[in-house]
């Protein structure tokens, strides 16, 4: 019996489309199984994530230093370089001394009180998955790179929570009361530093009725400094910022007096 045309056609075509059919299932459950296996990877990352911010949440309304060495003991140098960027992208803050270099071995937090339910949105947002990507950022780059910003936006922090959260607002006078003493508690340099920020940092939306401060407000702030907002205050040049004051005042002295003048001169001429 000799082969038809169609049995030539499929004896030709059944092997091919075996083939690009086996290819497209071969391929559709191997990208199942890759996904599958990134989702597990992925799962035990915010697992450990969620153990380190268990770790310091089991210290609310103590010190993140009390949670320090806590916090370097129960968790892997590998686990730490996993997350660390993530905690301190977060909200954690994470510093690095003044007089060390970045070391992944031994994680310094700064002097702040940690708020149960602050540790809590952020072990939300990991669950929800919003920030996977910040995964598996280098640590060592990351903090060399940023330490300067990390350092005084830590230190700008520092002064909102204890300086002005405490300051008191005089409606009246228009000023700003501070204690007398806020600049005692803080390190020559980091005074000098603080000193632009000191200056501009006294809005009067900031006060209640009473002249005191904002909770809500005050975090904003916080939240600002975290995402670079204040950056200008906090690096900002001291003394050029007083030489353009002075000379602004200057120029308005000047102007004011160059009026008084003027209008004694047309009352002269008036007489």
């Amino acid at each position: 019996m000799e082969p038809t045309t169609f049995n030539i056609g499929a004896y030709v075509l059944i092997p091919i489309l075996a083939a690009v059919l086996g290819g497209w299932v071969g391929a559709f459950f191997g990208n199942k199984y890759q996904k599958a296996k990134e989702d597990e990877r992925m799962a035990e990352v915010r697992n450990i994530a969620i153990k380190a911010l268990n770790i310091i949440r089991h210290y609310d309304g103590q010190s993140y230093v009390k949670a320090e060495n806590q916090f370097n003991t129960d968790l892997t140098i590998a686990q730490k370089r996993t997350i660390i960027v993530l905690l301190h992208k977060l909200g954690i803050p994470i510093i690095v001394p003044a007089n060390e270099t970045f070391n992944i071995h031994r994680i310094h937090f700064a002097e702040r009180i940690i708020d149960e339910k602050e540790i809590d949105g952020i072990i939300l947002q990991i669950n929800q998955k919003h920030c996977d990507n910040l995964f598996f950022i280098d640590a060592e780059r990351y903090f060399g790179a940023n330490r300067q910003y990390i350092t005084i936006r830590e230190l700008g922090k520092r002064y909102v929570r204890e300086v002005l959260a405490k300051s008191h607002y005089n409606s009246e006078t228009k000023q700003t009361n501070y204690n007398p003493d806020w600049y005692k508690t803080f390190g020559l340099g980091e005074y000098l530093s603080l000193r632009y920020l000191h200056e501009q940092a006294c809005f009067d939306v900031l006060y209640d009725q009473n002249g005191n401060a904002i909770p809500e407000k005050i975090e904003q702030i916080l939240h600002e400094i975290d995402m670079g907002l204040w950056d200008n205050y906090l690096f900002g040049n001291y003394e050029m910022y007083k030489n353009a004051k002075s000379q602004i005042e200057m120029a308005n002295a000047f102007q004011k007096a160059l009026t008084q003048q003027q209008q004694m001169n047309m009352s002269d001429t008036n007489k």
